[in-house]
């Protein structure tokens, strides 16, 4: 009987030695996977940029871009800034552009001109679309290529690429229901590829008459009634009623305004530009 209790006990010392050896190797790769991708997360990005409309005056056409040089001698609004703060973070700066590899002597004058620096010049790219193609991590749940399109010539006022969504700057975020003149609105979701709000408009409210550059949104009605007035021009606005679960997407640069035909719940999904609004008339002075 004592030879018995012995075995067991010795069994049940080995098996749980065999459970503590596992469970350390499980806690030390776990460690070791947290801190690799904290690296990867934190490690120092690659910049892919344009040139023309995006660093400096575009024209329309690079040949002009080319003779001229950049319009009254500067580079356009928190260029030179953005460019300081990828150098102090030790980014790899990329520069890519339609120009002829001939024109890469007067580009490469011209930048240095300018105090643009960089790290690799691309020349002789084709106008069309730009695609990054990039693997993600082994189980990874952060994107590892990020896209941003800006308004030619516009600047880079609304970018922070050390954000902790690479494409949409920090200060841009909320997390609780804010005020509006109209009622409120909630963010639910953000990220690098959509944004989801939640929107309350008061019966006989609206919201100003807009459009947005960049941003395409979705509108759900989730209860009450909704007028949406939309078209291309000031003078050729449609209006139409909305009720719960109809839906209306809007793209960029067309003009539209909410007004509550009642107290109105509804949800906005659309790309992540949440500074992109161009307001052109407002009942409350925001213009």
């Amino acid at each position: 009987m004592f030879l018995y209790i012995l075995v067991y006990i010795y069994l049940f010392l080995f098996l749980f030695s065999v459970f503590c050896c596992f469970f350390v190797l499980f806690v030390f790769c776990f460690f070791v996977l947290f801190l690799i991708s904290r690296m990867n997360h934190s490690a120092p990005k690659t910049i892919f940029c344009d040139i023309d409309g995006t660093l400096i005056f575009h024209t329309g056409d690079v040949i002009q871009n080319v003779e001229h040089g950049a319009v009254d001698g500067h580079c356009l609004k928190m260029v030179l800034e953005q460019l300081k703060t990828w150098e102090r973070l030790n980014y790899k700066i990329i520069l890519t552009t339609g120009r002829r590899e001939s024109m890469r002597k007067k580009t490469e004058d011209l930048l240095s001109g300018l105090g643009i620096f960089y790290d690799l010049l691309i020349m002789g790219i084709t106008n069309g679309d730009r695609v990054l193609v990039n693997d993600k991590k082994m189980r990874g749940v952060r994107n590892t290529a990020y896209a941003i399109n800006l308004v030619r010539n516009g600047g880079m006022e609304n970018m922070d690429l050390s954000s902790t969504f690479v494409t949409v700057p920090d200060k841009y975020l909320f997390h609780k229901m804010t005020s509006k003149p109209w009622g409120y609105e909630e963010l639910v979701e953000c990220n690098d590829k959509y944004v989801v709000k939640k929107l309350f408009m008061k019966a006989g409210h609206s919201c100003s008459t807009q459009y947005h550059e960049l941003k395409t949104e979705t509108i759900i009605v989730l209860s009450g009634q909704l007028a949406i007035l939309i078209g291309e021009t000031m003078d050729k606005l449609e209006e139409k009623i909305y009720n719960a679960g109809d839906t209306i997407t809007i793209r960029p640069y067309t003009i539209h305004k909410m007004r509550a035909v009642e107290d109105c719940l509804y949800l906005e999904t659309s790309t992540n530009e949440l500074w992109d609004v161009v307001r052109l008339e407002d009942s409350y002075g925001r213009v």
